[in-house]
This record gives structure tokens, C-alpha cells and sequence, in this order.
């Protein structure tokens, strides 16, 4: 029994000294080579990569040994854990003279080296001997020897994060200090890249322990959809290569997909390429495809990232120079000369001949998943280290969800890399995992607006694609520098002739500032304009003061009843776009308000509020319903939203908001919102001039001016107005007491969402949580057919079926090329068949209230007698029959361009005004676009945001870039405060846990400000505003009885 406990422990131990002897790792995956910004070896780890003479002369006059130090370490410095570990350092002493400082350059995602404290070149040792300076280099934590452990395990893992590293620093000075006998230290710490930021957050975070920092090409900004990352490939490969450089790429990368749909021409591709293993010999699927665009596409990243940057093979090669060379001979096809692009890079990257691409995911994921150290390559353990961070903290994904029409296409999508995380480390990092881990980031952090700290200098290369995440905020000594035609961390290299001039003075301020933080000199030299910084414009409030009573106008046709008929039409499904508060539904038993009562009219509101020389006017309907005025001077209205206003909302006297009326005496009218029903915009015209006046405060200051009006006209004394409304106008709601509170006591806001976002991924999160808690097995069958079509769109046989099953409005037959837009509107046509059921499940409002919901789609999707797709079809059907029974055979959109025409075609003759416009003001103020951008997920990589930006281009100018959007967004958050910093009083916020729009929700109570919010369980999109019934849940019951309650508290009755 002893012999065998001991061989086995002999046999365990030899399997752990294997882990970290010598052997190397097998084959890199060439998707590594340049994954996510970042190269195998690290983000800086070209720079030792010298010349072969330069080499051997460091090695000749510098033993590595004598430069070699380890430290005892602390395993966590945030418990009471005893443990520690080895972390690896280097030193070099021979400039310091008493009194000088100390210098510490910070180790980022990949090994350090001796050469960082000797190499006289470089510029930080040639300010060491300036300033007689120590120099050191301490490597980070779990890259190179550093390992707190002899595996990379996820439990292991958990002690790699940022706050530990910075840690482990501020440790390491202290122990510095005491073992120099240092009486006065000042400390400037130095980083690149990731170490870079490291260095910044040092400053910020341990401003005792260090005297300034310099942070160069610093991500400070953690993100997960890091789309401005090829948004800037693209601009430096136009503005620094040649406009047919660009030009070219894109037709290269969007016949690379095209080849890669088509059965025969994959073997040229193969060929072409050189891929192992060929792509017809290989089971297609999405992720296969992707990592193949990826990877040819990172010879490009690589190229603008570190163009002519003075660092190995950069110096002279593999720059934008270099693959726009390439591409600009217009001899070749633009997909060969991709080929010739990989092939150089690969070559020139490596120093031997090319041998093929290989692209698979689940060899990139295995190689991912060693958790062993390999000495011959410690590279190889650092692509897991980095991949883990980026999972854990910063995200840092480069999309390819700019939109824009990018030169990229649309074959990269963030789905690939929340997958990566959750196939490497676990089911737990998933997309609500880096949703989180971000955040606390950027909150902890402050982001690249919020970062504050003094003695930073912050260089960045406009070429280099990571600037995008860097800070500008200036001050007197919080310096950033945006360094002209230079890339990543080019001011840590070498100086060399052909320096840009940015880069020359940007070495000199650096110098500068550490003379005057040591103390030994003191210059205003700070004063330097910073280019490309973005300003936030503020919106000055207006005061309801400012807004002066308007005419009304009544249209001689009284209210008729048959307005208020239940009706249901089939609205064309656009891509990502389900919205909007539905009408009640009316049944045999209610009570209606009779025509008598009921008063429509029109007000004349000034088409620009905020613009005292524009004398427009524009026509705005109104409804009145008096029946239950007891001269109170109370009165509710219903805020109209994007679409025509509807009666029953004023006549339908089961709803909550009439009973209540009824109770406390109050007039009810409600407004609807210019732009939309009758409510035209001038002279009903839709264009891109017009809309800029359709905003969310434009419709907000109407309807200042609509109380104040009707305050006059029905002689009000302290009139009581309380606001409601639903979905959209449900923000209004919410916001109008923020901007207006003189002129109402309350509002009521239901699944209002006060948070605006461009990627509103969390939309079929919802959508697949909610089909999942009604049946899993539902959710299985509808996962199995999304993915089963996203098969069979990989051949023509496949595409054949689909044509067939879906009735195509133009048939994906042979020969015709698929496009990547193509492609994604489909399968967003597919889903927003799952996304109004789950929307509307169960409210009481027209079909929704009987039918059409989770049970009513689940039943379909759960029928064994057919496949997945007949039954996914099968839905399609049976929602298209919400306005009758067609016609005809029904058809599915399957192009982008269906989706343009049809934006373009919309006026008001022919109905489609109100989808326009609501169209505007998602591209203009709010994004809510429904990607399906959440890593695994029912859907699949089925529509990334991509689609949405270019409609919001082809539809509204070229000026609706994803930057535009995202800055629009950030100003609307900024103005109403969002969902988080909300600031009105007497609110009622109401939301249901299926409808997906409550992510968007605020969730704040405030019993002083008197504001409340409710997550109505098991219910749907504004299911507290309609008629109750027998059948409603117990909480929907219980909230309405809480929302009652707190409105009457506004009232002074």
C-alpha cells in the first residue's frame, strides 16, 4: 500500500515539475498572433527585438545575473493571508548619485528583461543618467518568472488582478526604500500600454508613494465593446496610407466573406491562404469563419498599431507604409493581396518562410486552457494571464461595431470574445460578468473623463488605435499629449532621425516635468494645447417661465366611438426595433366615456421653443375628457409617444389612471407627441432638416406650454397636474418633472426607460431569461433552430432549405453573393418574432391580452412533430396573423437594403412617418438598439449593432457615425441624469422583471424626494397602466394598489 501512495505522489510531482521545466507549448494558434490589440509577446514586446550587433554588445557588457533580483512578495494584499511569493526584478545603480531619484518601470501583460535597466538608448535610461536615477524594473505579477504559483489555474487566477499589482508595487517601494536606506525617495514610475495605465492608477491610487508618473499610450478606459479601435485602424490607414489603401482592404475583407459562403470557391480560399485545415475539408460554423476574419484582419491592426514605431521590426517594416504598399497595386485582386499581406507579415514578423494559416476557435481555446508555465515560451503562459485580465477587469474587445460602413465589415463581432472568456474560464464570465467588472473599474477609477491626478504626463500616438481609451482632461500638471503621425508607446523607444516633431517635444516635457517633480527645477511648461479632446456641451434648463401660453383650437368633429374600436395591424418588423405602449383592450363589460364628454383640439406650438427669432409654428392634437371635473383644478395627462395619439386613453374608464380620476375629480387629457399621428412636422416633410427639431425637450417644452395653456383656458387656481405615461413617453414622464417641476405635483412613469444606450444588448437578455423560466425546453429548441440556420447559411444546399422554409423576398440562390448586412438583417427579422411576445406577454392590451405571448409561441416551438426551423417558421406565421389572416403566401425580409428603402419611403400618406421618426430620435438621442451581442445566447452572433449605425447613415447623413451616436447618448444621460442619478421628485417609476426595457429603468428610492420604483413581478411592458383583470398576478395587483397610493400623497385633496 506505501508503494503504491508513493508512486503515485512520485508521479504527481513529476507532472507538477512538468509543468514549469522546459518544454515548450504546442503550437500557437495563429488567431494569438495578434488577438485583441495585443501581439503574442506582449504589448511591448518588439522593443527587445534589437539589432543582432546591438544585442551582443548588451550582452557582452552586461551580465543579466548581475541585474537579477527576486523579491519576497505578498500573495494578497487585501487579507489576512501570510502567504507570499517571488517576484522577479531588475536593477541597475550605476547612474544614481546621493539624492537622486528612483525610477521604476512598470511590467505590464508579458515578460520584463534586464535590457529595460541597461540599454542606454532608451529613453528612460538616458534621463536616469541625467537626473543620477536608480533604475528599476519589476515584472508583473503571474507573466514571465513572476508566478505566485506553479499553475495558472482559475482559483490561482483570482489573485491576478490590477488592485493587486498596484499593490504589490506600493509593497515593493516600501521595501526599496528600506533597503537602500533611501531618507528622501522620489519615486517616478514609468509604463507602457496596459502598464501605462498601471502607472497613471499608481499616481492616483498611491500619490505618497511616488513623486509622478508617466503613463504612455495608457488604456484607461475599461470597456467591453472597444468598437473605436478599428474605427481608428481605418481612419490612420486612409489619413496615412491612401485612400485606396482603404478602399481596397474593404473589398478584399468583403470578398473574403463572400468566398467563405460560397461552396466553390472556398478551396480558393484554402489555397490562397494556405489554411490548415482547408475550409471545405471543415465543419463550418460561425466561430470558425470569425476567427479566420480576425486573424487576417490583425495584420492590419498589427500594422497600424506600432506603425514606424523605433522597435524592432517596425523601424522599417510591417507599418502602414509597408501593407498599403501592398495594397495599393492595383495589378492584383484586392482578396490576393490580403494573402500578400499575410503572408509578409507572418515572414517579417518571424524570420522564416510562411507555412499556413490555421483558425481554429477550439485549438485557440485549448491552447488558452493550459494553465502550465513553459520556460522555453513565457510568452505562452502570458496570453492566458492577459485574456484572464481582460475577462476579469478591462474587457478591451475590439468589435468590429463601429458601423460606418467599415472597411471591416461586419464578420467581427463581440460575441466571439465573451465566448472566449466563458470557454476558457467558465460559465461565470459571461456577459453580465464583464458588464460588472468594468463598471467597478471605471467607477472605481474614474475612466478616461473621470481620471484625476497631478504630476502625469500622458503621452499618445494619434495613429495608435489605444488612444482612443486615453485621458485628456488637462490641467497644470496632469498633462496629456496626443502626439501627431506616431503609434503605441513610440516615446518609450530609442530616439531616432526620422522622429516625428510630436514626439520630439513630447521626450522634452517628460524630462521637464521629472526635473520639476524632484525637485530640481521648476518650469511652467505645461501650457500645451492638446488636440482632439472632446468637450461636453452643456444643455442649459429652461425654465417653464420662458414658455408662453399658446392658442387651442377645436376641430368641429366631436369624439365618436368608433375611434376606440379594438384594432390590430401587422407593423412591419424592422431589424432590432420592437417598441412602443400599446393601446388597452376594450371588452363588452367596460365603460367608455360617451362622445359628449370627450373634446378634441389642436394647440399651436412654436416648432423651436429654445429659439426666440423662429416664429414656426406646427399644429399639435389634443384630447379632453371633463366628465369628472369637480372644478378641483386637478388634472392628469397622458404624455403621447411615438405613435398616433390614442383615445382610449382618455375614455376607458376601467383603466387605473380614470378610476382615479374619478376619485379625486380630476380632468383628463392627453397629448400627443409632435411628429407623430396628426401632429405632422412642417409642411410634412421628414427630412434630416426637420427632424433636428424633433427632440425629447422639444416634447417636453410642448407640454409646459400645453399646461400652461390649458391652466388659462379653463381658469386653474394652483392647479394640480400629474403626468403619465408608458414606455417611451413614460421617460417623459419621468423627465418632465425633472425639467418642470412648477407645473406638476407628480408624475407616473411606467417602464420608462430613463437610460439611453447605442448596444441595448441587454434587450434579448431578457427576451431569453423570461422563454427560459416559462420552459427551458422551449428555449433549447429555439437555441438549436437559430443555430441550425446559422449552419445551413454556410452552404448553398443550406440556403436552398432556407429559401424555401422562409419564402425570401430575394432567394440567397446559387450564385447570388451573401452579404454579411444581409445576412444579420435576417436573422434580426427571425428574432423579433420571439422579442414581442416576451415584450407584450400577457398584457391586457388588444391580441396580447388572449394570446401571442411566451405560452402562445412555446406551444409552437415545442411541437415534436416538426424540426426547429419549421417551427421557428411557424411563429413568423402565426404573429403575422395579428392583424387577420394575409393574403397571401408570407414573405421574409432577408436584405439590408429592404430595411433603407423602406426608412426612405415612409410619409405620412403612406403610414410609415411614425417608424421614421421614431427611427430619428433613436439615432439622434436614445440608440435601444437590440443587438445580439451577449456571447452564448438563444440567438446566436445573429445581429451585432453594426446594422443599426449604418441604417441610422443611410437613412439620416453620414454625420450618424457610431461616435456621433455614442456622444448624443452620453448627452442625454448627462442631461436627465440617466437611471442612476435621476434627480426629480414625486415620482412613481413602474417596471415589469419580463419586459425588457426595465434594464433600462432606474431603480433609486428616495423617500425624501418622495420617489418610488417597483419591479412588478412576472409582468410585462406596462402592464400596471391597463384595466385590471381576475387574472392578474398578485404583484401586479399589489403594485397597483402602491403606485395608487403614492399619487394620491402628491395630491393636496
Amino acid at each position: 500500500m506505501n508503494k503504491i501512495l508513493y508512486l503515485v505522489s512520485f508521479i504527481f510531482l513529476l507532472a507538477l515539475t512538468h509543468a514549469f521545466n522546459d518544454d515548450k507549448p504546442k503550437k500557437i494558434p495563429a488567431s494569438l498572433r495578434f488577438l485583441n490589440g495585443r501581439p503574442y509577446e506582449g504589448f511591448r514586446g518588439h522593443r527587445l527585438r534589437l539589432p543582432k550587433e546591438k544585442l551582443e554588445l548588451i550582452e557582452s557588457k552586461y551580465d543579466e545575473a548581475n541585474y537579477t533580483f527576486w523579491y519576497s512578495q505578498t500573495l494578497d494584499h487585501f487579507s489576512s493571508d501570510t502567504r507570499r511569493w517571488q517576484q522577479r526584478y531588475f536593477y541597475n545603480g550605476e547612474n544614481y548619485k546621493t539624492g537622486g531619484p528612483q525610477f521604476l518601470n512598470i511590467g505590464g501583460e508579458g515578460p520584463e528583461s534586464y535590457i529595460d535597466v541597461v540599454y542606454p538608448e532608451l529613453p528612460a535610461l538616458i534621463w536616469a543618467k541625467e537626473v543620477n536615477a536608480m533604475m528599476f524594473s519589476l515584472e508583473h505579477r503571474f507573466y514571465g518568472k513572476s508566478r505566485p504559483f506553479g499553475f495558472q489555474t482559475v482559483p490561482a487566477l483570482t489573485y491576478l488582478t490590477s488592485k493587486q499589482a498596484l499593490a504589490d508595487i506600493a509593497e515593493f517601494i516600501h521595501a526599496m526604500n528600506l533597503k537602500f536606506n533611501l531618507q528622501n525617495p522620489k519615486w517616478v514610475v514609468f509604463g507602457g500600454s496596459y502598464s501605462g495605465a498601471l502607472s497613471l492608477w499608481f499616481r492616483q491610487e498611491y500619490p505618497d508613494l511616488c513623486v509622478g508618473a508617466v503613463g504612455s499610450s495608457a488604456p484607461v478606459e475599461p470597456v467591453i465593446d472597444f468598437y473605436r479601435y478599428l474605427e481608428v485602424c481605418q481612419n490612420s490607414l486612409f489619413n496615412n496610407g491612401s485612400y485606396t489603401c482603404g478602399s481596397e482592404i474593404q473589398k478584399g475583407v468583403k470578398k473574403m466573406v463572400e468566398y467563405s459562403y460560397d461552396d466553390s470557391k472556398r478551396q480558393y480560399l484554402s489555397l490562397l491562404f494556405q489554411l490548415q485545415p482547408s475550409l471545405e475539408s471543415t465543419p463550418m460554423d460561425y466561430k470558425t469563419l470569425q476567427n479566420l476574419y480576425s486573424s487576417i484582419i490583425g495584420n492590419f491592426m498589427g500594422a497600424v498599431q506600432y506603425s514606424r514605431v523605433n522597435a524592432g521590426g517596425y523601424k522599417t517594416g510591417l507599418s502602414i507604409p509597408d501593407v498599403c504598399g501592398i495594397m495599393d497595386d492595383m495589378t492584383k485582386d484586392p482578396l490576393d493581396k490580403l494573402a500578400i499581406v499575410n503572408k509578409y507579415i507572418f515572414e517579417n514578423s518571424y524570420g522564416q518562410p510562411y507555412t499556413g494559416l490555421d483558425y481554429s476557435y477550439e485549438e485557440e481555446v485549448q491552447f488558452l486552457k493550459d494553465v502550465n508555465y513553459y520556460n522555453d515560451d513565457l510568452d505562452a503562459s502570458s496570453s492566458r494571464s492577459w485574456i484572464w485580465q481582460t475577462c476579469n477587469e478591462f474587457g478591451y474587445y475590439q468589435a468590429g461595431s463601429a458601423g460606418n460602413h467599415s472597411i471591416w465589415g461586419t464578420s467581427m463581432p463581440n460575441n466571439i470574445n465573451i465566448d472566449l472568456c466563458t470557454d476558457v474560464f467558465g460559465s461565470q464570465f459571461n456577459i453580465d460578468y464583464l458588464k460588472k467588472v468594468t463598471s467597478d473599474i471605471r467607477n472605481t477609477r474614474g475612466g478616461a473623463l473621470g481620471y484625476s491626478a497631478t504630476n502625469v504626463v500622458m503621452p499618445n500616438g494619434d495613429l495608435d488605435p489605444w488612444h482612443a481609451l486615453g485621458v485628456y482632461n488637462q490641467t497644470n500638471t496632469q498633462i496629456p499629449y496626443l502626439i501627431h503621425n506616431t503609434a503605441h508607446c513610440a516615446d518609450m523607444e530609442p530616439p531616432a532621425d526620422n522622429d516625428a516633431p510630436g514626439l520630439k517635444i513630447v521626450r522634452t516635457l517628460i524630462l521637464q516635468n521629472i526635473k520639476n517633480w524632484i525637485g530640481l527645477t521648476f518650469n511652467s511648461i505645461n501650457n500645451i494645447e492638446v488636440k482632439n479632446v472632446e468637450k461636453v456641451e452643456e444643455i442649459k434648463k429652461n425654465p417653464s417661465d420662458d414658455l408662453k401660453v399658446s392658442r387651442v383650437f377645436e376641430v368641429p368633429k366631436k369624439f365618436n366611438s368608433e375611434m376606440i374600436k379594438n384594432k390590430d395591424t401587422t407593423i412591419k418588423k424592422n431589424i432590432g426595433m420592437v417598441h412602443g405602449l400599446r393601446a388597452p383592450k376594450v371588452t363588452s363589460n367596460d365603460v367608455v366615456t360617451s362622445d359628449s364628454d370627450i373634446t378634441i383640439g389642436y394647440i399651436e406650438q412654436k416648432l423651436d421653443h429654445f429659439n426666440v427669432s423662429d416664429i414656426r409654428t406646427i399644429q399639435q392634437k389634443y384630447f379632453i375628457n371633463r366628465k369628472f371635473n369637480q372644478n378641483k383644478s386637478i388634472a392628469f395627462v397622458m404624455i403621447g409617444g411615438e405613435g398616433p395619439a390614442e383615445p382610449k386613453w382618455v375614455t376607458l374608464e376601467t383603466l387605473p389612471m380614470i378610476e382615479l380620476a374619478k376619485e379625486v375629480g380630476a380632468d383628463i387629457y392627453q397629448l400627443e407627441h409632435r411628429y407623430y399621428g396628426d401632429s405632422h412636422a412642417p409642411n410634412d416633410d421628414l427630412s434630416t432638416t426637420n427632424y433636428q427639431y424633433l427632440t425629447s425637450k422639444q416634447a417636453l417644452a410642448d407640454l409646459a406650454v400645453f399646461i400652461k395653456t390649458m391652466n388659462a383656458a379653463n381658469g386653474y387656481t394652483n392647479p394640480q397636474w400629474i403626468t403619465f405615461g408608458g414606455s417611451y413617453s413614460g421617460a417623459l414622464s419621468a423627465w418632465f418633472v425633472e425639467l418642470y417641476p412648477d407645473l406638476a405635483v407628480g408624475a407616473m412613469a411606467s417602464s420608462g426607460p430613463v437610460l439611453a444606450k447605442t448596444d441595448f444588448y441587454e434587450y434579448l437578455q431578457v427576451v431569453q431569461t423570461a422563454i427560459t423560466s416559462y420552459s427551458p425546453d422551449c428555449a433549447a429548441n429555439i437555441k438549436a433552430g437559430f443555430k441550425t440556420m446559422q449552419t445551413k447559411m454556410m452552404t448553398q444546399a443550406g440556403r436552398d432549405y432556407l429559401n424555401k422554409m422562409f419564402n425570401f423576398t430575394y432567394p440567397w440562390n446559387s450564385g447570388v453573393p451573401v452579404d454579411g448586412m444581409d445576412v444579420q438583417s435576417f436573422f434580426s427579422n427571425v428574432y423579433s418574432n420571439f422579442q414581442e411576445p416576451v415584450q407584450y406577454n400577457n398584457d391586457n392590451t388588444n391580441v396580447f391580452a388572449s394570446g401571442y405571448g411566451i405560452k402562445d409561441i412555446c406551444s409552437i416551438m415545442l411541437n415534436s412533430s416538426n424540426d426547429v426551423i419549421t417551427n421557428i417558421v411557424q411563429v413568423s406565421n402565426y404573429l403575422n396573423t395579428m392583424g387577420g389572416n394575409p393574403s397571401g403566401p408570407i414573405q421574409t425580409s432577408n436584405t439590408y437594403k429592404e430595411t433603407v428603402d423602406f426608412y426612405n419611403s415612409c410619409s405620412y400618406s403612406n403610414g410609415g412617418s411614425d417608424a421614421k421618426s421614431w427611427l430619428w430620435q433613436t439615432c439622434n438621442e436614445f440608440g435601444y438598439f437590440q443587438s445580439s451581442d451577449i456571447g452564448y445566447n438563444l440567438f446566436e452572433s445573429s445581429c451585432n449593432v453594426n446594422v443599426f449605425i449604418n441604417i441610422c447613415i443611410d437613412i439620416f447623413g453620414t454625420q450618424f457615425t457610431r461616435d456621433t451616436i455614442d456622444q448624443n447618448i452620453r448627452r442625454t444621460n448627462n442631461f436627465y441624469g440617466g437611471n442612476t442619478n435621476y434627480y426629480g421628485s414625486n415620482v412613481v417609476m413602474a417596471y415589469g422583471s419580463h419586459d425588457p426595457w426595465h434594464v433600462l429603468g432606474s431603480y433609486v428610492q428616495d423617500t425624501k424626494r418622495n420617489l418610488h420604483s417597483y419591479l412588478i413581478n412576472g409582468t410585462a411592458h406596462c402592464a400596471d397602466l391597463y384595466p385590471p383583470r381576475d387574472s392578474d398576478l398578485p404583484d401586479l395587483t399589489l403594485k397597483r394598489q402602491l403606485i395608487k397610493a403614492n399619487l394620491l400623497s402628491f395630491l393636496k385633496l
